[in-house]
């Protein structure tokens, strides 16, 4: 999807969500392919408050996103959207 398109997937989520969902799970937009997502996800967890939504835009070569889930505080993801 594009980014607008999994930004407003993403807040849609997030204004569907518990209070509680969202102290334990982060929702991030990763880019789509595998290898930039990875990326993404590496350099996310080494220092995730200096990245914002936008932030995807520059590991992605073909300008495709998704939602990911992921575990506040642990080394692996739950869900990929």
């Amino acid at each position: 999807m594009t980014f607008s398109e999994a930004l407003k997937h993403k807040k849609n989520i997030l204004r569907n969500s518990s209070p509680f969902t969202k102290t334990l799970y982060d929702y991030i937009i990763i880019p789509d392919l595998g290898e930039e997502g990875q990326k993404y996800l590496e350099d996310f967890r080494k220092s995730p408050s200096l990245f914002l939504d936008e932030s995807c835009k520059r590991y992605s070569s073909n300008s495709q996103f998704r939602l990911f889930l992921y575990i506040k505080n642990a080394d692996s993801p739950v869900i990929d959207y």
